[in-house]
């Protein structure tokens, strides 16, 4: 018996995961991506511990590139003033045996995509998925360049914007949804070389918070820094990436930011001074589903098409590689016993109940904690209100023990 193929909707970060996983389990997993070729989008993410947990066992012997594992944790005013510091991070790799780490978008998708075409999986890049026809022993994946796979099963890590989400939440429960709705808050950002001043915070995850802007900056390498700026913006944001990298539309965006960032620490203005690429972007969320609508016979989500999530606690990537762990260890290994697919192949909807029910209640809480730190810390309004968070974020920080509590139960998962 052939190894039952697996079509990947998405070569993000989950896709390529699950697909090696898949692979090595005895499954055939094709993935495909919308785009015509991954280019250099975005600016960097955080990989943590629990994260990085499922990416070592994609390439145990070549770990991911430019590692600087963080080395504490920082809070503070937009002039500076520290209100919570934390050197919990050097321990992470005693503690959970993986260290948190800052790297490049484009860098992780690269390695990524490098590591599946190692692997021999096929990835078809400019196949924008179009409808899904589920059958009884097959799913048919139809895109809009005119092609159509067939495959045993379909996983959709299309993420916030997922055409799979879309085409299952309609087949199967009648709902018609929309786009994601728009936060009413945007990200600029960009990657400097680390600034001078800084060298206190050179391998932090360090936040500043100020009256209506936020600022997170951390390391993506010895020498360079990643940083972004959060702004409200009323009058809406395309969720497209869009980056400045020359001329007078750069100057524009330091210029705005500049305005925004009066007050802030001198190192903050170096890093938005000496970027030579900024990007902006629109924070954009969705609804929550219940578990049941995660799957359906031959169809299931996993990360951001199942459970979107706004970047406030930099759980994203994160909870989707814990997708992919969860969603492949329940699948059975076919490797030995390719003949055991018929019988899988019975309870193949009962599996994905069993992901989606087990895996609802950790994002959904997650998914709910970043949208408070968005609204009560991270962009909030007028000098009282200002003054009200600073007091809430410094007696967070003053119990070590708690805090050490809180990071153990997002970072001991998935194993």
């Amino acid at each position: 018996m052939s190894s039952p193929t697996v079509l990947i909707i998405g070569c993000g970060i989950a896709g390529p995961v699950l697909a090696i996983l898949l692979k090595r389990k005895g499954y055939n997993p094709i993935v495909f991506e919308k785009v015509q070729a991954l280019g250099d989008a975005g600016a960097s993410l955080m990989i943590q511990p629990n994260g990085m947990k499922i990416l070592n066992l994609i390439t145990p012997n070549h770990p991911l590139p430019t590692i600087t594992p963080l080395q504490s944790l920082w809070h503070g005013t937009a002039s500076g003033k520290t209100l919570g510091h934390s050197t919990l991070p050097s321990t992470y790799i005693d503690r959970y045996t993986q260290p948190a780490s800052g790297i490049k978008r484009s860098v992780l998708n690269l390695h990524l995509k490098t590591t599946l075409q190692k692997h021999g999986i096929p990835l078809y890049e400019g196949y924008q998925l179009e409808s899904i026809h589920e059958h009884v022993h097959q799913v048919i994946a139809s895109f809009t360049n005119g092609e159509s796979v067939t495959g045993s099963f379909l996983i959709g890590c299309d993420g916030i914007k997922s055409s799979t989400r879309k085409l299952l939440l309609s087949q199967k429960a009648g709902i018609a949804e929309g786009p994601p709705t728009f936060t009413g808050l945007v990200q600029v950002a960009g990657i400097s070389k680390t600034p001078q001043s800084m060298a206190d915070k050179v391998i932090s995850l360090s936040n500043w918070y100020g009256e209506g802007v936020h600022v997170v900056a951390y390391p993506i390498s010895t020498e360079d820094i990643s940083w972004a700026v959060t702004i409200p913006d009323t009058e809406g944001e395309d969720s497209t990436w869009r980056a400045a990298t020359a001329g007078t539309e750069l100057e524009s965006l330091r210029g705005k930011l500049r305005v925004r960032l009066s007050g802030f620490e001198d190192c903050i203005l170096e890093m938005v001074n000496t970027a030579d690429r900024i990007i902006s972007y629109g924070l954009f969320d969705r609804r929550e589903v219940p578990a049941e609508q995660w799957f359906s016979d031959r169809v299931v989500l996993v990360g951001d098409a199942a459970h979107p999530t706004s970047p406030h606690l930099g759980q994203g990537a994160n909870q989707a590689l814990e997708d992919c762990f969860h969603l492949c260890r329940m699948l059975p290994d076919l490797s030995l016993d390719k003949a055991n697919w018929g019988v899988v192949e019975q309870g193949l909807s009962g599996i994905f109940e069993e992901f989606a029910r087990s895996r609802q209640p950790r994002t959904l809480m997650l998914v709910r904690e970043a949208r408070r730190l968005g609204e009560q810390r991270v962009v909030v309004g007028g000098p009282e209100r200002c003054r009200e968070r600073d007091a809430s974020i410094a007696d967070a920080w003053k119990d070590e023990k708690a805090v050490a509590r809180g990071l153990d139960g997002l970072f001991r998962e998935p194993f």
